[in-house]
C-alpha cells in the first residue's frame, strides 16, 4: 500500500485504532509523509470550500425556504481535523533545525580545513595551517599558541587558535581566544560570531542567551557571519 492510499484511509476514517496510531507515529518521524498528508488535507479542504461556495450561491437565490441540512462534518470529525493540524505543525516545528544543530552543521562544514590564504606570511602560522589541514589539529593548536606567546595580539593566530580549540571541544579556551580577537582593531572582525559558535556548543546555563546576543550584534553591526546569524535568528 502506497503513501497516498494510507493518507486517504486515514482521512476517511478507514483505519483501525492501531493503524491510526501507527500512521500518526510515521507522520512524526517522516517529514515527507507529513508534507504529503498536509498537501492532501489542504487539497481536500480547497475542494470542499469550492463546493460550499457553489452551495452558498444557490442558497442566496430567492427560493422557497427549506429545512437546513445538518453539517456534513461532525463535531468529532472537526476535532480530528484540528488535532491533525496540531500534529502536522508539531512535525514541521520538530523538523526545523535547532540553533545547536545549525551551529554544529556550520562548524563541521566550514572548519574542516583552513585556507592558506587566511594566513599571513608568518612561517609558524603557515606550518600550523598545514598541520590543521592534515587533521593534526592538536599539533596545529600548539603551533598557534607558540605564535601567541611571541605576538599575543596577532589576529590570525588568535583566530586559528580559537578554531583549533573549538574543534578539539576545548570551548573555554576557544571563547577566550575569540574574545581577545573581538577586542582587536580589524576591519571585519569574526570574533563575536565565532564566540557565539563556541558558546552554543559549550552549552552552559547562560551560553544560549549570550550566543543570541552575540548573533544579534553580528547582524546589527554587519560583522562576518551576518547572513548565517540572521538565518538562525528567524
Amino acid at each position: 500500500m502506497n503513501d497516498l492510499e494510507q493518507i486517504e484511509r486515514f482521512f476517511q476514517g478507514q483505519m483501525s485504532a492501531a493503524e491510526q496510531a501507527s500512521f500518526e507515529k510515521q507522520i512524526q518521524q517522516n517529514p515527507d509523509l507529513a508534507s504529503a498528508a498536509a498537501f492532501y488535507w489542504q487539497a481536500h479542504q480547497a475542494a470542499r470550500l469550492e463546493v460550499l461556495t457553489e452551495k452558498r450561491k444557490q442558497w442566496e437565490k430567492p427560493t422557497p425556504i427549506k429545512p437546513l441540512r445538518k453539517p456534513g462534518i461532525s463535531i468529532a470529525a472537526g476535532i480530528a481535523v484540528v488535532a491533525l493540524l496540531a500534529l502536522l505543525w508539531l512535525v514541521w516545528y520538530r523538523s526545523q533545525p535547532s540553533l545547536t544543530e545549525g551551529v554544529m552543521a556550520y562548524t563541521n562544514a566550514n572548519f574542516r580545513q583552513l585556507s592558506q590564504t587566511m594566513g599571513n606570511d608568518t612561517d609558524a602560522l603557515q606550518q600550523g595551517v598545514a598541520l590543521y589541514n592534515q587533521g593534526k589539529i592538536k599539533q596545529a593548536e600548539q603551533v598557534f599558541e607558540a605564535r601567541l606567546t611571541h605576538a599575543p595580539k596577532d589576529t590570525e593566530a588568535l583566530k586559528f587558535a580559537g578554531i583549533a580549540a573549538m574543534r578539539l571541544k576545548k570551548y573555554d579556551e576557544a571563547i577566550r581566544y575569540f574574545q581577545q580577537l573581538s577586542q582587536t582593531d580589524i576591519y571585519e572582525n569574526p570574533g563575536p560570531f565565532y564566540e557565539a559558535l563556541a558558546r552554543v556548543q559549550r552549552n552552559r546555563s547562560d551560553d544560549q542567551a549570550t550566543a543570541q546576543e552575540l548573533l544579534k550584534r553580528v547582524v546589527q553591526e554587519n560583522l562576518p557571519g551576518k547572513t548565517q546569524a540572521a538565518e538562525w535568528m528567524k
